[in-house]
Parts: C-alpha cells; sequence; structure tokens
C-alpha cells in the first residue's frame, strides 16, 4: 500500500513531540480518567521534562498497562529507556510503537538513532530510509545528516555524498530542525563553512531554554564529518572541541562526538 502523507496527522504527531505539559497538568487529566492512556502519556512527558526519567518510564508503563495498544506510550518510555542508556529496552519499546503504528515517522526515526547510538550503523540507515516514506519532503534533514554522517563514520565517504540527493534543500524546514537544514546545506556546497554558524540563530531556533546549545552541538558534530570527508583533520578535531565546549549531555551529537573526542586525545 503506498503512503499517503497526512499533515493533519503529522502535525499531531509533532504536537505530542513537542509539547510542555506541567505535572499538574497530568495529574488533572488522569484525575478525570485514571485509565485514559493518553492521560498518563501526557503525565509521563511532564515528568520527563523534570529529568524524573524513572517517574516517566513508570507513568508511560501505567498507560500501557490500561491501553496495551496506545502506541505513544511505548515510545514515550523508549524515550527515557535511551535517555537513561536502556538501548535495547528503547528498541523494544521503538519496535512495539512501529508494530502499532507503522506510518509515525516518530518511531522509525528514534529506532534509527537508538540503534546508531547502540552501534547498529547499517541497521539505522535502513530506519532513517523507512522514515524517509513516512515523512514530508520538508521533514528530511534530519534523516539525511544521519544518513550521511553514518556514512562517513563508516569512512563510505562515496555513500555520503550520494546520500545527499535524498533532499531537495531549497525547502524551509520545521522550526525544530534548524541545525539539521543549516548541516545538510553545508554537506552540498550551498552554504560555506565560514558562514555556517549564524550570529542572530537565536531568532531562527525552537524558543526553548538551552536550544541554541542544543542545535550548535549537532551542527558542530555534522562540521567533524564534514571536514573528515573533505580531508581536514585539523579543522575536523576543532569541530569537536566545539562540541565539548557546548557540553550538552544527551543531545545526539554530543554522544555521537565523545568517542571521537577520545579517539583525538580531546577527553
Amino acid at each position: 500500500m503506498k503512503f499517503v502523507y497526512n499533515e493533519e496527522k503529522n502535525e499531531e504527531m509533532r504536537r505530542m513531540l513537542m509539547m510542555q505539559p506541567t505535572v499538574e497538568e497530568g495529574k488533572a487529566l488522569l484525575e478525570k480518567d485514571e485509565t485514559d492512556a493518553y492521560a498518563w502519556y501526557v503525565y509521563g512527558k511532564a515528568l520527563s521534562l523534570q529529568k524524573d526519567y524513572e517517574g516517566a518510564i513508570e507513568a508511560h508503563s501505567r498507560g500501557i498497562v490500561y491501553d496495551p495498544f496506545y502506541a505513544p506510550n511505548y515510545f514515550g518510555r523508549g524515550g527515557k529507556m535511551s535517555t537513561t542508556g536502556r538501548f535495547w529496552a528503547a528498541m523494544a519499546d521503538y519496535t512495539m510503537a512501529i508494530q502499532l503504528d507503522s506510518r509515525n515517522w516518530l518511531y522509525w526515526y528514534y529506532r534509527a538513532t537508538t540503534l546508531n547510538l547502540a552501534g547498529h550503523l547499517e541497521e539505522s540507515i535502513d530506519d532513517f530510509r523507512q522514515c524517509m516514506k513516512v515523512s514530508d519532503p520538508h521533514e528530511h534533514y534530519p534523516l539525511v545528516h544521519w544518513i550521511y554522517t553514518t556514512y562517513v563514520e563508516l569512512g563510505k565517504f562515496a555513500e555520503a555524498e550520494k546520500s545527499l540527493e535524498a533532499v531537495d534543500a531549497t525547502l524551509e524546514p520545521p522550526q525544530m530542525d534548524y541545525g539539521y537544514c543549516r548541516a545538510v546545506r553545508l554537506y552540498k556546497g550551498m552554504i560555506k563553512p565560514e558562514d555556517y554558524i549564524e550570529p542572530d540563530m537565536k531568532d531562527k531556533v525552537l524558543p526553548r531554554e538551552n536550544r541554541v546549545t542544543l542545535e550548535l552541538t549537532g551542527m558542530y558534530y555534522g562540521l567533524y564529518c564534514y571536514w573528515t570527508l573533505h580531508g581536514d583533520p585539523e579543522k575536523a578535531k576543532d569541530a569537536i572541541r566545539n562540541v565539548l565546549k557546548s557540553a550538552y549531555p544527551g543531545a545526539f551529537g554530543y554522544t555521537k562526538s565523545i568517542p571521537v573526542a577520545k579517539k583525538l586525545g580531546l577527553l
């Protein structure tokens, strides 16, 4: 069956990913109906924002008990499993979410990133490509970034270059993908390295606490991969130094940079 892009459903997926409920809001929903799986998702999300990851895992688990066919709670729990380094448990939850709703690009995307962080690089590329099939073209920037940087990590530079053909980099991205868009446009030669970091990027990223630091972490890791592919190890090393200065533990770019920094003698 050919996938037909559903704008309304896709926006709902993004809303659930980006929502920032308070603990009080989550509790209020549960007071109305303690068996409501969505209420447990919101409560788990709220606890996660407070960095109470174990509490969030328990909340999503309770939601699963009340409705084992409600995919978002597997997704929510999987995210907290990944954050706390339990990659196989995270992949199990993401896989269950995919089984329940295989057309949700978020589930494919986060299983792909978890596979990647766990060292299953080729398998992660397969999931990123699957994610492309169930998402809109303007949302492909993070997917192409991951595929490109993964091929660079594997030393497959020709494949990295070819992977850039999968995105139309003239499209405007969702605001949350600002850094990924800048990175892909750099890889494709649309912007120069010296123009990569915009002085006014604070006005262009999501208006969230520490968002600029988060974006810079991923962008500098992308710059490391760019200079690695283009054969300039010193500039690549400088990019990793900048990731370490950003110091955003838990960010994908930071997590990917740590083993590189150790290999380069920076840690």
